[in-house]
């Protein structure tokens, strides 16, 4: 910029001179009278005016030029804010609809099970490995809740429960980690058996119903639920759906393989339920 302004200014200059020098000769011609002398200002202005009229024009279109640059760029700036606030309106707008569908489920949950009693809590940490899957909570004893207590989704499905608590925070241990054992019914046969991570079904993010009956009517597409014995959980909590039925080449062991009704790797909000009534 400052190169371009110290070249304009040298023919600036250049053209003063210039334009001061037929001045002076068109004003000591002009004395004499001379028809040639107008003729020959005339002949030694035209390049000078045309010189000065491709300059002006040069100034007006870099100063036009510069003028529409800044303003583009203060347009661009007001509209880069307004994107800002409209996305950051957005996503305000999206975690309360969410919220939302998660009371209203809960709500649903309640009105069907009356002696439920829940609290909320969100995840703030995840801990996991090949054979591990837990994760912390914002509330611990401060809020109430105790070790043991089951936790699930606004719709009711089994997620796993407290095993680890503090004031402040608690770890969950979910249904998929291979320590996790949880008492089971088929839905559809009332049969009983034992839901529990297995390593084999944890790489593919499901679980194992184990000791079936060797004659075990069990099918693909059963929902299997918690018993509710041993007071751990209430009875009822969905925990997933039967994909296989395997037995293994002795015929001794009849197992299902099980994906949790629960979206467990996507899970940012959950409910602990901290009273219901015991199944005898």
């Amino acid at each position: 910029m400052k190169s371009f302004i110290n070249r304009k200014g040298f023919w600036v200059i250049i053209v003063a001179v210039v334009i001061a020098l037929a001045a002076a000769l068109s004003v000591a011609l002009g004395h004499s009278g001379s028809d040639v002398a107008n003729s020959l200002s005339n002949t030694l202005m035209k390049p000078v005016k045309t010189v000065m009229s491709s300059f002006v024009d040069s100034l007006e279109k870099y100063y036009n030029y510069m003028y529409r640059y800044d303003a583009i760029a203060a347009e661009n700036e007001e509209l880069k804010s307004r994107v800002a606030k409209l996305e950051e309106e957005y996503r305000e707008y999206t975690e309360m609809s969410e919220e939302n569908v998660r009371l209203r489920a809960l709500l649903d949950l309640s009105e069907r099970n009356s002696d439920y009693k829940f609290d909320t809590a969100t995840i703030i940490a995840w801990t996991s490995s090949n054979y591990a899957s837990s994760f912390t909570i914002n509330k611990g004893t401060g809020a109430g809740l105790e070790l043991g207590q089951g936790v699930i989704t606004e719709n009711g499905y089994l997620v796993g429960q407290i095993t680890q608590i503090d004031y402040a925070s608690a770890t969950v241990t979910t249904i998929l980690d291979t320590t996790s054992n949880v008492g089971a019914l088929v839905n559809e046969t009332s049969e009983v058996a034992i839901i529990n991570g297995d390593f084999d079904c944890f790489q593919e993010g499901k679980v194992r119903l184990s000791y079936l009956q060797n004659d075990t009517s069990v099918i693909a597409g059963d929902t299997i639920i918690t018993s509710g014995k041993g007071g751990v959980f209430p009875q009822g909590l969905v925990i997933g759906y039967v994909e296989s039925v395997v037995s293994d080449p002795s015929g001794l062991d009849v197992y299902a393989v099980v994906a949790p009704a629960a979206d467990i790797t996507d899970l940012t909000h959950v409910f602990i339920i901290t009273e219901f009534n015991i199944t005898q």
